[in-house]
This record gives structure tokens, sequence and C-alpha cells, in this order.
């Protein structure tokens, strides 16, 4: 976590720095935690711990209203005798707020993980690899990316990205897990190394990502449908009239927009086309998704991407969606030159990530994890790589990418136009099936009835 390291920061900062850490992780937080510990493990409480986001986020919506369905079961008396559970969501912002904020977050948020029967926790924290977690205490670590792609944790020391053994040792950022839940045991190797659990490899278990669960409910997806061509239509609405380009200045009236968009709308019950019907009239949806450069703390978007060749080339068959990495803050996000603005779209405020990959056609992304969801779909990816170089020494790669990528690689927008204006390169189907069920084999639409019966048997062990 390089925002975390300290580096390329002057010595009085760092010695700040060392001082504040050494204060709340070895000395605050495990004293104020122990001193909670005092006070019993209340029997169904379950805390989501958000790290860095605001509100309750991807595995966790899923998890909580799978629990939520047990609660209101147990009310009308067909729960099977599940406890009650109570369902704490709390955020701490760490690497995200000021260090005066977190530190609030974290004290205040002490006494109630003291206190919980199940933590769910799907990211890294100094804060909470600092607290004696009690041993009548489960911590689930479902974490946010599914596959392994990127190298992190005790995977990235050494990299620009990471920091250093030393360093981890010290202030360790990845510790507590009894469980971690991955996307296929192809996985489980480099998820033992990231966390430093090879001696506890069997605790990495392979039954899915929760948040994938809603790809294969067909609900979700008429909804992203809908959803999708209700932004376009108030965002671009020349996207749906009937009349061509050309003559679109000319039409008039209702009478000239599809009900496209209405078709997907929750009052159809006709929905046998969802699935292969685009949501934009006439045109294929290009997603493109890139993750961001830079530390957590100050994440920039890359804007290699050549926008003006992109509409020279594409515009009359594809429209492109754009979808920034939630670390970059709004007004960092690359500006979309004027004459593009009505061929490429930001909708990174409008639409899920999730939504966007049900409702795209094609996916240009570059060291992006959402790449194992999308194989989901079975369908064509782009990777958009052009500093790959350089990642490559930043980060690294658990796996040779060009051995493992199940779409081509380019460095060049014009690479990247030539290969969506031919069809034999851009997509081999047994390509992209391999990769997803080497990868994503374990993501079947049921990883959170599997997460539960997880804490089914632990709930069984410990009475």
């Amino acid at each position: 976590m390089s925002d975390e390291t300290g580096k390329g920061r002057n010595p009085v900062r760092n010695v700040v720095r060392n001082i504040y850490k050494d204060t709340t992780l070895k000395h605050l937080y495990p004293q104020r935690y122990r001193a909670a510990c005092g006070n019993p493990v209340i029997s169904g409480r379950v805390v989501f711990l958000e790290i860095r986001e605001k509100n309750l986020s991807d595995n966790f919506r899923l998890i909580r209203a799978a629990l939520e369905r047990r609660n209101n079961s147990n009310q009308s008396g067909t729960g099977g005798g599940h406890i009650k559970y109570e369902l704490i969501t709390i955020c701490i912002r760490e690497g995200i707020e000021n260090r005066m904020t977190v530190a609030k977050n974290c004290i205040e948020a002490i006494p109630v993980l003291a206190q919980a029967q199940f933590i769910f926790i799907n990211e890294s924290s100094y804060f909470f690899s600092s607290l004696p977690i009690r041993p009548e205490t489960t911590v689930i670590q479902t974490w946010h990316a599914c596959g392994a792609f990127k190298r992190f944790g005790y995977s990235a020391v050494g990299k620009g990205f990471g920091t250093s053994r030393q360093d981890l040792d010290r202030y360790p950022v990845h510790r507590n897990f009894d469980y971690v839940t991955v996307s296929s045991p192809e996985v489980t190797w480099a998820y033992a190394e990231a966390f430093h659990m090879e001696e506890m490899e069997e605790r990495i278990l392979p039954i899915g990502v929760s948040r994938t669960d809603m790809f294969f409910n067909r609900r979700f997806r008429e909804k992203a449908y809908g959803k999708t061509a209700w932004v376009l239509r108030r965002m671009a609405p020349h996207l749906f009239l009937k009349n061509t380009p050309d003559q679109a200045a000319s039409a008039h009236g209702k009478d000239a927009y599809t009900r496209l968009g209405d078709y997907y709308s929750d009052t159809v019950k006709e929905t046998s086309q969802t699935d292969s019907a685009s949501a934009v009239p006439g045109k294929k949806i290009i997603l493109y998704a890139p993750t961001f450069r830079g530390t957590v703390a100050h994440a920039c978007a890359p804007d290699r991407l050549d926008l003006v060749r992109m509409k020279q080339e594409l515009r009359k068959d594809y429209i492109l969606l754009i979808n920034h990495h939630p670390f970059i803050k709004k007004k960092d996000r690359p500006a979309i030159p004027e004459s593009c603005r009505d061929f490429a779209f930001d909708v990174t405020e409008q639409l899920s990530i999730e939504e966007l990959l049900t409702a795209a056609d094609i996916c240009i992304t570059d060291y992006s994890s959402l790449v194992f969801e999308y194989s989901l779909f079975e369908r064509p990816v782009v990777f958009f790589a052009y500093d790959i170089k350089e990642y490559m020494d930043e980060r690294g790669f658990y796996y040779p990418l060009e051995e493992m990528m199940p779409g081509p690689i380019c460095s060049r927008t014009q690479e990247v136009t030539d290969i969506l204006t031919d069809p034999q390169k851009l997509m081999d189907l047994a390509r992209v099936r391999n990769f997803k069920y080497r990868f994503m084999s374990a993501c079947d639409g049921h990883a959170t009835a599997r997460v539960l019966k997880l804490m089914d048997r632990c709930e069984g062990a410990r009475s």
C-alpha cells in the first residue's frame, strides 16, 4: 500500500507518521479493544466493517440482505431455528479521511467489534490488523476482487506499490482473518501468499464471491439493462431517435423515440428477449473501465485512450461508456472532448460497475480485476495496457499476462479500434471460457448461500 509507506516524503513527515502509527496501532487501539472485551460477545451480532467506502459495498450488500431474509423468516416461524442477527455496518474511512477523523472512527468502532460474533471485512486494514481479536469472534474476509491479477500484500513486497517486509511485520495490514472466500481453487495459493497465510491455506475457501450472485439473477440483469437505457435516454436522447443520426434533428414529438427503454421497465412481464437485446437501439455498448494509477489517497485516471479517434472509427456501430475507479475524485477525472460528447459518456455517478458489466457488449480495461466478473458473460474484452512495463515494475502480476488474458492486449488506441472492427480478432470464445472456468469456477450464483453455510458451521462449532 504505497500511500502508507512514506516513500517520497520528507524525514520529518516520516517521523510524525511513525509516531502516529506506533501510538494508535501498538498502544491505543489494542488497549481499547482488550478493555472492551470485558463485555461478552453478543450472540448474532454481525459487523460489516467497511475500510474505505462510505456505505455498504458489493459483497456485503448481498450477505446482509440474505441475513435480513433469515431474520424475517425467523419472525414468520420458517427460519429453521437460526439465531436472530443484529446487523451493523461500520465505515472507518482508513486511507481516505484525515488521520484524526479515522482515529475517531476507529475508537468508536472498537466496542462494537469487541462484542461481535462475526466480522466481515473486504479490504486490508492497519487498524483491524492491530486488534487482538478474541477467539469467540469469527472474521471472514470477502476480498473485494475476484481472481488473482495484480500482486498485493506480502506478494508485493519490494515492488514500488508495496511496502517493505520490515514495515509489514511491524504494522501488519493483512491479519486476523479466520476465513477468506475466493472465486476458484486456482487462486487460493495467491491469497495465501498475499495474506501470509501459507500455513493456513485450508482457511482460504473457494466458495465464490458473493457479489457475482447478482449476475445470475435474471431480474437484476433486466433492471441493469433498463437503468442503462433510462440513464442514456436522458443523457443522450438522440441515441433513441428512430431516424438515422443524419435525420435526427428533424424528428419531433414522442413518436420519434423508441420505447426500448420502457421495454425493460419493472411493469413489463414479457422479458424473454432481454438477455440478447441492447440497451441502446442499433448500437453496441463499449464499457471502458480502467483501474487507477498512483496511490489510494492520490489516485489518478489514465487518459491515453484517444476518444476522438474512437469516435471517428466506431461511432456508426458503438457508443462508449466510461466508468472511473471509485478512488478517483470527480474533479480529477479526464474531461471528454466536446466533439465526443455524443459518443462517449462518463456514467461513473449514474450506473454501478455491476450494472455496466451486465449491459456492456464489449469491455475495455487494463489491470482491473473486473475482467474476472466480465468473463461470466462470455463477451469480448480488450486490454488497453499502454504502460504494461511500468506497471509490471511497480506492481507485478500473479500470472504471465500474455498467457492469462482472455482477449487481445493493446498499447495504442489504433490497435483497439482495429480489433473492435474485426470480429475474428475480437473474441476467442474457447479462450474466454477457459479463463472463466479457471478463475471463476466457484461463482455460480450461490456464493452467498455458501457464506451463510460457513457461518452456520462456525455457530455449530461454537455451541
